[in-house]
């Protein structure tokens, strides 16, 4: 029996693509991930779309079906032919020092997504439960980095016992344990902010850096706006005290507070949600 393919992430370049894709085995579930390196293998218009891309990978790359690779690197070589390497490349995670909090770790094929909200966020059930929680994933390896510094703001403000920010609920993982790829965090309800919100959101940064960590990339839909006020979303480029200078901790300050008011008067919608 054929494995069943379903197309979770892409990341379209001018002359490639990633793809990260969800198979289910006659016993089991996994997650693979294919490097296009010729994009012309397949049609141009089954690229993006979820199931005549699995469609054109079946027609076109030898040995797709396969159940023993992970990765997989396509190409066309110089004759025409259509050239597949398995596994030249390894699937990226977090490192386990990384992570310094003990949380429970979930199989991230198991996480229902009720909705996505933008390309790497979804509003999401967890096994078991009806609670709505956010996930957030990190598809591919160039956004690790970023992924790993989220979760090290994440971590150093729950240490501090700060509530400005999400709770973190439980990691998610590919294939093992110790592949983390993702998170879980509470839905953070309220409002997006706006000009009006000018004072309070400025209270909320100040405290926020009063308890170490500049967030680095804020927006008018990265603070929501609660009935306790301001809590903030979004850590990629968040900076924690520890990992710079006082000075240039102090300086990072500044800058934040002093661009806020520009950021809640934006109206170009950076950083705005696909939906809700």
């Amino acid at each position: 029996m054929a494995p069943v393919d379903k197309l979770l992430s892409l990341d379209m370049g001018t002359d490639d693509c990633l793809y990260r894709l969800r198979r289910d085995l006659s016993s089991t579930g996994t997650v693979i991930y294919v490097h296009l390196r010729t994009l012309d293998i397949l049609p141009a218009d089954s690229l993006t779309y979820g199931p005549d891309l699995v469609k054109e990978f079946r027609l076109n790359v030898p040995n797709w079906n396969d159940e023993s690779w992970t990765t997989l690197t396509v190409s066309r070589e110089e004759g025409g032919e259509v050239k597949a390497v398995r596994d030249e490349w390894a699937p990226h995670f977090l490192t386990a020092d990384a992570i310094t909090r003990e949380l429970p770790r979930i199989n991230v094929l198991g996480v229902e997504v009720t909705a996505r909200l933008k390309n790497r966020v979804s509003r999401a059930r967890l096994p078991g439960q009806e609670r709505r929680c956010i996930l957030k994933t990190c598809p591919f390896a160039y956004q690790l980095r970023y992924f790993a510094q989220e979760v090290r703001a994440y971590e150093a403000l729950c240490e501090r016992q700060c509530d400005l920010v999400p709770r973190l609920e439980a990691y998610v993982f590919e294939r093992s344990e110790e592949q983390v790829v993702g998170f879980v965090c509470e839905e953070v309800e309220g409002r997006f902010t706006g000009p009006e919100d000018y004072e309070e959101c400025r209270r909320g940064v100040e405290k926020l850096h009063e308890f170490g960590v500049v967030h680095g990339d804020l927006n008018k839909y990265n603070i929501i706006m609660g009935t306790d006020g301001p809590r903030f979303i979004d850590l990629e480029k968040a900076v924690v005290d520890t990992q710079v200078s006082g000075d240039e901790f102090s300086r990072l300050r500044i800058e934040e507070l002093g661009g806020l008011e520009n950021t809640l008067n934006d109206e170009e919608g950076w950083g705005k949600p696909w939906k809700g």
